[in-house]
């Protein structure tokens, strides 16, 4: 039985080097990170998203990314801003997942977060205010004040 106020909305922190796993000098995307996205029916190819963070986002800068479902309407929305202070890679992910997939999702979600090396934040509700607060358009571009990058908001579509 569906409660009647579904918390399907989940924040992650972690490093982005916890993405992905390395077979000796391959670089692959994490088991369950892949899992829960593909049954999300979210396209994201994580090894390329973990490449371009790493070599083609200078510290200082760096947009939010957001990944909508093509067959529902649940999506990934992430913050790729490297702070100029971070030593760890650390990046922040909303999700919003269709209630009727949250009992296949959130257990690969969980065991994501709980392998990572830097567990900064898991929070699971029913409504998330920093999801909101990355999808909302009309704040972009957003001037981050440390660094005065303008971040921008993409979508993968």
């Amino acid at each position: 039985m569906t409660p009647i106020i579904c918390a399907n909305e989940l924040d992650l922190c972690v490093s982005m080097s916890d993405f992905v796993t390395w077979v000796e000098d391959e670089c692959i995307p994490n088991a369950d990170l892949a899992a829960a996205l593909k049954a999300m029916g979210v396209t994201l190819n994580i090894t390329e998203l973990y490449d371009t963070y790493f070599d083609d986002t200078p510290v200082g800068a760096g947009d939010v990314h957001i990944y909508p479902s093509a067959e529902n309407k649940s999506f990934l929305v992430i913050d790729l801003y490297r702070e100029l202070t971070d030593q760890l890679d650390i990046v922040t992910a909303s999700l919003k997942i269709e209630s009727e997939l949250l009992t296949l999702v959130l257990p690969h979600l969980r065991r994501f977060f709980d392998a990572a090396e830097c567990q900064v934040a898991f929070r699971q509700s029913s409504h998330s205010q920093q999801l909101r607060s990355l999808i909302e358009e009309g704040r972009y571009p957003v001037l981050i004040d440390e660094s005065g990058y303008r971040q921008q908001l993409i979508a993968h579509i």
